[in-house]
C-alpha cells in the first residue's frame, strides 16, 4: 500500500492566491464515493486541526467528522444515504475555510439499480494548453447531466512531479473536483521516469484497495449496475506483480457478474488498438485483452494516443459485428467495444486506417460520454466546442430505453444513392458513384466489405463534409489497390447519427 507524503517547498505553499494561517491551499475535493460514504481532502498552508461537517442543505448540518491535525486533512464521511446530495464545510474547528452551494457530493445509487446515468472519460489531460483549459471548461458546462468522470492517464506532463499537479491539474479543475469524483488510472507520463514511482499521483488520488495486494495501482468501483474497473498498465506490468493484478481481475469481474452487474467497463491507459499519436499496445493487447474478452467486458477505454477513435465490436482481435455503430449483445455474441479518448488535453492526427476501428477521428480535443440506462450503453464523443463527432450503442436482451434528452436542434438528415448498379470493375473508367445529402456539418464514414463482413476499403474516416449534397466514388479496388473478385459486396455510409447501407454487384 502506498504510503501518503507531504513534500512541500515554500514555493508550493501558494497555489490559488496569497495563502493566510491555516487557509486551504489545495481542495478541498471530492474521491472515492460509494453508496453510504465520500472522502472528501483538503491541503492547509501550516499545520491545524480539521473539520468537516455535512448536511441535506448548506448550513443545515447533519453530522461532523474530525481529522488529524497537520497540512493534508482526508475526512471519509460514512453512514450516508445512497443517491442523495450532501453539502459540506470544512473549517479547522473554528475558522471555516470553505462551505456554500457549490461544496458538494452526491452518493453513488444502490448496487444494482437500473437508474439511468452517464461519465465522462479523458486522458492526456495537464500540460497546462489552451486545448486542455477549453476541455474543462466544456465538462464544467456538461457537469451536472453527468455523475463522475474517468481519467484515462496522463493526468500531468510530463513526468507526473508534485509541482505539475500544482500548476496544471488543481488550478484547472478545482471547480469540478469540489463536488465531480475523478476516478483515475495511471498513464506514462503519471510516472517518474528517472525514479519509476508515481507519487504525486499516489498522493493526490485516493482510490479502493479492493484487491489481495493492498495496492491502488488497480481497483474497482460500482455505480447502479455498472461495475468499473482501473488496470495498471505502467508500474506493475511483468513478473508476479503482473499476474498478481490479472488473476485478481478474472476475480473481481467474475464476482461482479455473480452479483448481477449488468455492464462491465474497464479503463487503463494504453489502447491495444490505435493507430493515432502511437500503435496498437503489446502489453495491453496480448495480456490484458484475452482475460477482459473471456470475462464479458463489454467496454474498454483508454488514452494514451491523443485522438478519438472507436472500435467495431471484437473478439480475439477479429470483427464480429461490422456495423459501424449498433452493437446488440443478446449474450449469445461475444464482444467488446474499444474507445480511445486521449485528447483531454494534448491533440493529435490520425496516422492511417486501422482495420478493427469504426471510427477514427484526430485533430480534434474533448472527451467520451457514456450514457447507460438499463441494458443499453451509448457512447459519443463530445469536442471541447459541444459538437458530437461519434456515436454508438451496444444492448442486451431486454430493455433498450432512451435515454438522451433530445436535442432542440434539428436532427441530422441523410439522403443517399449510388450508380451504376451492377458496375464493372474491367472498365478502367467507371466507378462506383455514392451521392449523399446532408442538411448538417457532419463527420461522414464510408466503409465497403464483402458478404462475411470483411473491411475491403474505407472510402472516408470521419471527415467533416459540410451541409450540402457531396460525392464519394469506388474503383472496385481493395485497401492495397488491387481489383477486386467479382461478386457481391455492401458499402455502409454513416454522417453523423445516420447510417444507410446497399447491395453493390460487382461484374466483370
Amino acid at each position: 500500500m502506498h504510503t501518503r507524503t507531504l513534500r512541500l517547498s515554500a514555493g508550493m505553499l501558494i497555489l490559488w492566491g496569497e495563502m493566510l494561517w491555516g487557509q486551504i491551499s489545495i481542495g478541498p475535493y471530492v474521491q472515492r464515493t460509494t453508496p453510504d460514504r465520500a472522502t472528501v481532502i483538503w491541503y492547509t498552508a501550516t499545520p491545524t486541526s480539521g473539520s468537516i461537517r455535512y448536511g441535506a442543505s448548506s448550513g443545515e448540518w447533519l453530522g461532523a467528522v474530525e481529522v488529524t491535525a497537520g497540512t493534508v486533512h482526508a475526512a471519509e464521511i460514512t453512514g450516508l444515504q445512497p443517491d442523495t446530495k450532501y453539502f459540506y464545510e470544512v473549517s479547522n474547528g473554528a475558522t471555516v475555510f470553505a462551505t456554500g452551494p457549490d461544496y458538494y457530493f452526491t452518493t453513488h445509487p444502490p448496487v444494482g439499480s437500473r437508474l439511468p446515468f452517464s461519465f465522462l472519460a479523458a486522458g492526456d489531460l495537464g500540460d497546462g494548453s489552451s486545448t486542455q483549459k477549453a476541455v474543462a471548461a466544456r465538462m464544467m458546462q456538461e457537469r451536472p447531466n453527468h455523475k463522475f468522470a474517468l481519467l484515462l492517464g496522463d493526468i500531468v506532463y510530463g513526468d507526473g512531479l508534485r509541482s505539475e499537479y500544482l500548476q496544471d491539474y488543481f488550478p484547472v479543475y478545482k471547480d469540478l473536483i469540489r463536488h465531480f469524483c475523478f476516478w483515475p488510472t495511471l498513464g506514462n507520463h503519471d510516472v517518474d521516469e528517472d525514479e519509476g514511482t508515481a507519487d504525486a499521483y499516489f498522493e493526490f488520488f485516493y482510490t479502493p484497495t479492493n484487491n489481495p495486494c493492498g495496492v491502488e495501482n488497480y481497483y474497482s468501483f460500482d455505480y447502479a449496475n455498472a461495475h468499473l474497473v482501473s488496470m495498471d498498465d505502467e508500474l506493475l506490468i511483468s513478473g508476479a506483480a503482473l499476474t498478481n493484478q490479472l488473476n485478481w481481475v478474472k476475480s473481481d469481474l467474475a464476482d461482479a457478474k455473480r452479483r448481477g452487474l449488468r455492464w462491465l467497463i474497464v479503463m487503463f491507459h494504453k489502447p491495444p488498438y490505435t493507430n493515432g499519436t502511437h500503435e496498437d499496445e503489446p502489453l495491453t493487447k496480448n495480456n490484458f485483452v484475452p482475460v477482459l474478452e473471456a470475462a464479458g467486458v463489454d467496454l474498454v477505454l483508454c488514452g494514451h494516443s491523443h485522438v478519438a477513435e472507436r472500435s467495431f465490436l471484437l473478439n480475439n482481435h477479429q470483427i464480429v459485428n461490422t456495423d459501424l455503430r449498433n452493437y446488440p449483445k443478446d449474450g449469445v455474441v461475444p464482444g467488446t467495444v474499444y474507445v480511445v479518448s486521449g485528447s483531454g488535453g494534448k491533440s493529435g492526427s490520425i496516422n492511417g486506417p486501422h482495420p478493427l476501428l469504426a471510427f477514427q477521428q484526430g485533430k480534434l480535443a474533448g472527451f467520451e460520454i457514456i450514457y447507460i440506462h438499463g441494458d443499453t450503453l451509448r457512447g459519443k464523443f463530445m469536442k471541447s466546442d459541444g459538437a458530437v463527432i461519434d456515436n454508438f450503442t451496444i444492448t442486451k436482451k431486454g430493455d433498450t430505453s432512451s435515454i438522451e434528452t433530445p436535442s432542440t436542434s434539428e436532427p441530422p438528415k441523410l439522403f443517399a444513392w449510388h450508380y451504376p448498379n451492377p458496375f464493372r470493375v474491367a472498365t478502367s473508367d467507371e466507378e462506383l458513384r455514392i451521392v449523399f445529402e446532408i442538411s448538417l456539418t457532419l463527420p461522414v464514414q464510408a466503409v465497403v466489405f464483402d458478404v462475411v463482413g470483411r473491411v475491403v476499403t474505407r472510402l472516408r474516416q470521419g471527415e467533416i463534409f459540410p451541409a450540402g449534397r457531396h460525392e464519394l466514388r469506388w474503383n472496385g479496388r481493395n485497401a492495397d489497390g488491387q481489383r477486386v473478385p467479382t461478386g457481391l459486396y455492401f458499402y455502409q455510409l454513416q454522417a453523423g447519427a445516420q447510417t444507410q447501407t446497399a447491395k453493390v454487384l460487382v461484374i466483370p
